[in-house]
C-alpha cells in the first residue's frame, strides 16, 4: 500500500514542437539542458506570482525523449 503526503499536485507537461526534432537531435545535451531549466524557472516564476499560488514549490522532473508511439518526442 502506497502512501501520499496529503497535498495537492499538478501534472505539467512542456514539450519542443515537433519542427525543432532534427536540431534537437543534433544538439541532445544543450536543448535538453534549455528544456529542463526552462520548465522548471517557469513553473518557479508562475507559482511566486500571488495571482496563481504566491508560493515556493518544489518540482520533480523527468526527461523523455520518445512518445507512447515510439515517434521522437522530447518532452519533461
Amino acid at each position: 500500500m502506497s502512501k501520499l503526503l496529503p497535498v495537492g499536485y499538478f501534472h505539467v507537461v512542456f514539450t519542443i514542437p515537433q519542427e525543432l526534432n532534427t536540431l534537437v537531435l543534433q544538439n541532445q545535451k544543450l536543448l535538453y539542458s534549455i528544456l529542463i531549466k526552462s520548465a522548471g524557472h517557469t513553473l518557479m516564476e508562475l507559482a511566486k506570482d500571488s495571482k496563481f499560488l504566491g508560493a515556493t514549490i518544489g518540482v520533480t522532473s523527468v526527461l523523455h525523449t520518445w512518445g507512447q508511439n515510439l515517434s521522437f518526442h522530447p518532452h519533461v
